[in-house]
């Protein structure tokens, strides 16, 4: 009898499965058009949300390790502090999101940086671990890679 119980709830359990998994690129998708929304107001209190909010977390730009959420949103406000500068943040072509299991994603995204100096825009390609945390998808790691134009 236990079998046969089994053998009913497996197909219910692999649809389930299934849908949650599929619902994690989508959430984090939408997780980064939010952060496209703020990066483009230079908005750093509400980009930092999709961040874990912990000491333990980490980013690398250019080399450079970033320890605590609370470090890298004084650093994100620091960078973003001018309102008026006419920076902007395009993306380069649609993030890689890839499913590493059910409850880690991990992320490549393209994006252009310009401002009004700019004659063409810098590259900016960032890789990020998100996790699916009680409040959300959140991510727990991230390196980021900045190339400027050409001249």
């Amino acid at each position: 009898m236990r079998n046969l119980m089994f053998a009913a709830l497996l197909p219910a359990i692999t649809i389930a499965y299934a849908a949650q998994a599929q619902s994690g690129p989508v959430e984090v998708r939408r997780a980064i058009a939010g952060m496209n929304v703020a990066a483009s107001k230079l908005d750093a209190d509400t980009f930092m949300v999709w961040y874990w909010n912990s000491p333990s977390l980490v980013i690398t730009f250019d080399g450079e390790v970033m320890r605590g959420w609370q470090n890298i949103l004084a650093a994100q406000r620091g960078w973003w502090n001018d309102k008026k500068s006419g920076v902007r943040f395009t993306e380069a072509r649609e993030p890689e999101i890839v499913s590493q299991g059910r409850d880690i994603i991990t992320t490549i995204q393209w994006m252009n940086v310009a401002d009004r100096k700019s004659a063409s825009p810098s590259k900016l390609v960032i890789t990020s671990v998100w996790r699916k945390r009680a409040e959300g998808w959140r991510i727990v790691l991230a390196h980021e890679s900045f190339v400027p134009p050409s001249q």
